[in-house]
């Protein structure tokens, strides 16, 4: 950081020179080819070629006079542009050798993320959890202590903390009290554990995924604040099961939760306080029509409404779970979100190639 201060205040006088070095040699020599018609575009041009050391043919002839004021101008010039150069390069060189990994300016644009999303632990399930955020346009920084990391997320573009996310410090660093989710995914419940308590403590309204290496502790970790603890070996275990049982479901889900590509999408939208459609029915929003999108579920506190009647009154806290492309499910969305403060915020739209 040091460094970086110092750099304006280092290349001020070697270019604040040259400025006015270039200033004083235009005049000088629109002065001195006065009597044979120069303009002063003659006269920056025989600056700049005398400062510059190019030598082009000059447009202004020269006297005696002339040629020791041309000495002038290119000893003094000279120096303070290779100067200027010089300072510039070295700081360069040096802001590369004090940050070989660009650590300072990934964490510069770590420190403006906002409703991102953080991942603890870049292992084999942390990979793939990346991997869909990154597909889903979602950004998201990682944390992870270990050296082939860095390498992992330098070659694939991904944010990275290096660092325990066991520490407060490094949480805060990843932009924990800016975040919209926390993703734990370390091989270790005892650790994730922690982190989830950690976390929780800090940001009371996170929504916090952690992975359960023991079906044990998925209890354990809900307590702890984890809004959902799941193990990654019960769930494949299931899906290979299904498989078996049910294998074009089990493809129709593999499409539609796959968010990012134009084929089908599944999506949960929330119906947050103070939207516009809260206490309206689904049949007088003609959501389908508007935005080709179809409300399959209403998830309204513990219950499951499938295949809503069109009578059903839609409250604040109610999610709504939609299947559409991508386009058509952003559409919904905004309708979703939009304020009942902002009478321009809500309106039916004509119908976007509804698939379904």
């Amino acid at each position: 950081m040091a460094l970086e201060k110092s750099l304006p205040r280092r290349i001020v006088i070697p270019f604040t020179l040259v400025f006015l070095i270039t200033v004083i040699g235009t005049v000088g020599y629109e002065w001195l080819g006065r009597d044979q018609g120069a303009t002063w575009l003659d006269a920056l041009f025989m600056t700049v070629i005398t400062i510059t050391t190019i030598g082009y043919a000059e447009v202004i002839k020269l006297d005696d006079w002339g040629r020791l004021f041309t000495m002038m101008i290119a000893l003094t010039g000279i120096g303070s542009l290779f100067y200027g150069l010089t300072v510039l390069m070295d700081h360069l060189v040096m802001s590369r050798l004090m940050d070989p990994s660009g650590n300072r300016k990934m964490q510069r644009t770590i420190e403006k993320l906002e409703n991102h999303v953080i991942i603890a632990g870049l292992g084999r399930v942390g990979r793939q959890a990346a991997l869909e955020l990154f597909e889903s346009g979602v950004p998201f920084v990682i944390i992870d202590p270990r050296p082939e990391s860095l390498a992992y997320t330098l070659q694939h573009g991904y944010l990275l903390v290096a660092g325990d996310a066991t520490d407060d410090e490094v949480l805060l660093a990843a932009g924990l009290m800016s975040a919209s989710g926390l993703i734990v995914t370390t091989g270790d419940d005892a650790s994730n554990l922690y982190i989830v308590l950690s976390a929780r403590v800090m940001r009371s309204d996170l929504f916090i995924v952690s992975r359960a290496v023991d079906d044990a502790s998925i209890p354990k970790l809900v307590r702890a604040g984890a809004n959902r603890a799941i193990s990654p070996y019960a769930i494949g275990g299931r899906r290979l099961a299904h498989l078996i049982l049910s294998p074009t479901v089990v493809d129709f889900f593999d499409t539609v939760i796959k968010r990012g590509e134009e084929s089908l999408n599944l999506e949960g939208i929330n119906i947050e306080e103070g939207a516009a459609i809260a206490g309206r029915t689904l049949g007088e929003l003609r959501l389908r029509e508007s935005t080709g999108a179809s409300i399959l579920v209403v998830l309204r506190d513990s219950r499951v409404l499938p295949n809503p009647d069109p009578e059903i009154v839609l409250r604040v806290g109610d999610q709504l779970l939609a299947l559409g492309t991508v386009e058509q499910l952003d559409l919904l969305e905004a309708m979703i979100s939009a304020r009942a403060d902002d009478p321009d915020g809500f309106e039916v739209r004509p119908s976007v190639d509804p698939l379904l």
